[in-house]
């Protein structure tokens, strides 16, 4: 049985709810900068990242892509992917990488700025 505390590796354990559905690809209109959420950083948060038991049934997988570090917020009791978001760039290794745009690194430093789960780095 799948807990927090052992929580799948495997992306197909977790489906998504319509509230992280709005926000996959930027696929959402309202006043916030885009987070530029993809497969590859949702499949890699689940298969490679980090995981934090943030409280009994949910679980933070986190990554870093390009100088940007995402977060992926997974309901494990109903196998559930809630949300996901940058948290995190170092801005200069963002350039170098070569994934991210000009505009799209300074959608996420603009995300990250107003998002108060973010740990602001720049």
């Amino acid at each position: 049985m799948a807990t927090a505390d052992n929580p799948p590796r495997e992306p197909s354990a977790y489906r998504p709810t319509f509230h992280f559905t709005q926000r996959f690809h930027d696929r959402y209109e309202d006043d916030r900068p885009p987070r530029h959420l993809d497969d590859e950083i949702v499949a890699t948060c689940i298969t490679d990242g980090a995981v934090t038991k943030a409280d009994p049934g949910t679980v933070w997988f986190r990554a870093t892509f390009g100088g940007v570090t995402y977060r992926l917020v997974v309901d494990v009791d109903v196998g559930e992917v809630v949300t996901g978001y940058p948290i995190s760039i170092n801005t200069e290794a963002a350039r170098d990488s070569g994934r991210w745009t000009s505009e799209q690194i300074e959608d996420i430093r603009e995300f990250i700025a107003t998002d108060p789960r973010s740990d602001g780095s720049r």
